[in-house]
């Protein structure tokens, strides 16, 4: 491989830039918004690649283009180019909606971004979000340039970057039973949590709520994603009774009533009852065989029941003699003690 070759520069380039450095604003600097150095662009001491480099250092425009090149600091905000911004690698939120990224989108170009994410620096100078994904994903969506965001310090662990985030969504109550049951299943899988047990002590929750919680994990994207769209649905009750009826009745049925409770503003008192009306299934009617009979002009009909060992005779328009005929001989088939 091709070495590099040294290059001298003379005295006179050094003093150029040393010069005009020193005259450049810093981080912090009040001279930020005065006017940028003047450096003639025709100066004999600069070679055009040169005169690049240092118009570039003096007129540095705002602490967010020095700290673009030389890092962030911690408990500062910046405004990130958008392209420099990873989502948190164990973001909490699961779920996110085409109508909550619209929302976002409308605020963030109407109104601007009045509440900061946070994040940390990482391994290659990117910001890694700890929580700010909607608005992240909004921020795209709209185009817009930067992103908002306050530098913490790195979290020391992936559960204390989880456990930050969720902690921060709690506090907005952003942070719904679908995206707990989706996160905790990756989470215990990745043995971020090695058990159930140590998971609901970390969070400070109760194991019970966390095995009810985790159950909405096995629900489809389909059946999620409906839920989702409608935060009116998202409570624990209204879910379990959801995923209860869905293992009975399957895609189709639940979203069918997912749709109906919508627009008819069931409980989940209403949608317990219609599980428990799918449990029984369709009444069922016991087979009987059937066939009609003629005697003497009337009609009548003689069933016999599978179940039971039911049997059952009607004929209609007997004479009286007739029936008592019938009645003696039927009789006649059970002899009486």
């Amino acid at each position: 491989m091709a070495g590099f070759k040294k290059k001298t520069v003379s005295a006179e380039r050094v003093a150029a830039v040393e010069s005009a450095a020193a005259s450049a604003p810093i981080v912090g600097d009040p001279r930020i918004g005065a006017a940028p150095v003047e450096i003639p662009a025709t100066s004999p001491l600069l070679t055009p690649v040169h005169r690049i480099d240092v118009l570039e250092a003096v007129n540095l425009g705002s602490s967010q283009d020095f700290v673009a090149t030389h890092g962030y600091e911690v408990g500062k905000v910046y405004d990130v180019p958008v392209g420099q911004v990873k989502s948190n690698p164990f973001n909490p939120r699961a779920v996110y909606t085409t109508t909550a990224v619209d929302d976002m989108v409308q605020s963030l170009t109407t109104t601007g971004q009045r509440i900061s994410a946070t994040g940390y620096v990482g391994d290659q100078g990117e910001v890694v979000l700890i929580e700010g994904e909607t608005r992240l994903r909004g921020a795209r969506a709209g185009g817009l340039p930067t992103l908002r965001i306050e530098i913490r310090p790195r979290p020391a662990s992936d559960r204390e970057l989880y456990e930050e985030a969720r902690a921060a969504n709690v506090e907005r109550r952003d942070q719904s039973p679908l995206d707990d049951a989706i996160k905790w299943k990756e989470l215990l899988g990745k043995k971020v949590y090695p058990t159930q047990s140590a998971l609901a002590k970390s969070l400070g929750l109760g194991e019970d709520h966390v095995s009810r919680t985790l159950s909405l994990a096995a629900l489809p994207n389909r059946i999620v994603h409906a839920c989702a769209e409608n935060a009116e649905l998202c409570t624990h009750k209204m879910l379990n009774a959801i995923r209860e009826f869905w293992e009975i009745k399957g895609d189709e049925s639940t979203l069918e009533l997912i749709f109906e409770a919508v627009k008819t503003g069931m409980g989940y008192r209403d949608v317990a009852a219609r599980r428990k009306a799918a449990s029984k299934g369709p009444v069922k009617r016991p087979r009987s065989t059937r066939e009609a009979i003629f005697f003497h002009g009337a009609k009548g009909e003689f069933k016999s029941f599978e179940e039971g060992g039911r049997i059952e005779l009607a004929i209609k328009g007997l004479t009286p003699e007739r029936a008592e005929e019938i009645t003696s001989k039927i009789m006649a088939l059970f002899p009486k003690d």
